[in-house]
């Protein structure tokens, strides 16, 4: 049997993976000593060869594993593997092969004519595409109660916004966030306090372009986070996220409060507490509370338009800075 595995989704495709790997020690080897693995980039044909020729030692089967094929540049030696692949014998051999590189806006195929494989005759394919909407929702909350606790509906929200839909980076989070919990619910507090958005670093040179007027380092860093992937619904989120802080911030330090108070009552990370006690100092309330209404507009356009929504962060950066 082929089973070829691709898609974005690389988190769960390993998981897969790890699965085939397992059952096959516990049904026919062990010790391992049948599976063997294969960097597909940059397999020769005298690799591939050896590996193909191999049998499989005091088992009656063995598992060849090659990982990326696709990004392999030598057409020649792609269509002896796939020819080969399809002579192995299916009753000594289980071959699996993985693809997890997948060139940005490219939606993969459920048919690879790269390898000429197609479903049926030996042959299946699985694509592991990336979960959205409620698919992403239900995973995280069965995550979640795996690890004995579950999660309040605005923190799941919030550890959406911040996290995306990178499950290799969402697992780390919901592993920390269970083990600071144990086994209680998870609140948004608990994700505010725990969870470390991407953009923080950048957010807070943001912020400080901001308050020095200096339009060119904004707009540059908000270019930068689209232009390397970040959603806008995330970026919106984390300066939704920072500017309520400030202005929260603000008040408590025209009230004499002090950064250890405002990480105590906030709930924000103690280096938080203090850059944001620093950044405050910068703005006066009526700037954090217009830059907190562009804030608003800039939701509203990227809700109602199917423009391009970096336009409508550089006319906020523009709005904010002035």
């Amino acid at each position: 049997m082929i089973l070829l595995l691709h898609g974005p989704n690389t988190f769960l495709s390993r998981q897969r993976l790890r699965k085939l790997i397992e059952g096959f020690k516990k049904k026919y080897d062990p010790r391992g000593f049948n599976i063997v693995r294969l960097n597909g980039s940059t397999l020769t044909l005298e690799d591939f060869n050896k590996a193909a020729a191999t049998h499989g030692f005091l088992s009656k089967k063995r598992m060849l594993i090659i990982e990326n094929l696709g990004q392999n540049k030598n057409k020649t030696l792609l269509d002896t593997v796939r020819d080969a692949l399809s002579e192995l014998s299916p009753e000594e051999n289980v071959v699996v092969l993985w693809e997890g590189i997948v060139k940005k806006n490219k939606r993969p195929k459920r048919s690879l004519p790269l390898f000429g494989l197609k479903t049926g005759e030996g042959v299946k394919v699985e694509e592991y595409p990336l979960l959205i909407g409620a698919k992403l929702n239900q995973w995280i909350k069965d995550e979640i109660k795996h690890h004995g606790s579950e999660i309040e509906p605005k923190a799941l929200s919030l550890l959406i916004n911040l996290v995306g839909e990178d499950l290799w980076r969402m697992s780390t989070e919901i592993d920390k966030l269970a083990s600071y919990k144990r086994g209680g619910k998870i609140l948004e507090a608990d994700v505010g306090l725990i969870v470390r958005a991407k953009f923080d670093t950048d957010i807070f040179k943001l912020t400080d372009a901001l308050a020095n007027q200096d339009n060119v380092t904004a707009l540059k860093l908000l270019d930068n986070q689209i232009t390397n992937g970040a959603a806008a619904p995330y970026l919106l989120s984390m300066l939704v996220r920072q500017f309520r802080i400030l202005i929260q911030t603000k008040d408590y330090l025209e009230h004499g409060g002090s950064p250890q108070q405002i990480s105590q009552d906030l709930k924000l990370h103690p280096y938080v507490a203090t850059k944001s006690t620093q950044q405050a100092r910068q703005f006066s309330l009526d700037q954090l509370k217009k830059i907190y209404r562009s804030l608003v507009r800039l939701d509203e356009r990227i809700k109602t338009s199917g423009h391009d929504h970096r336009v409508f962060f550089d006319l906020f950066t523009i709005e904010a800075s002035n």
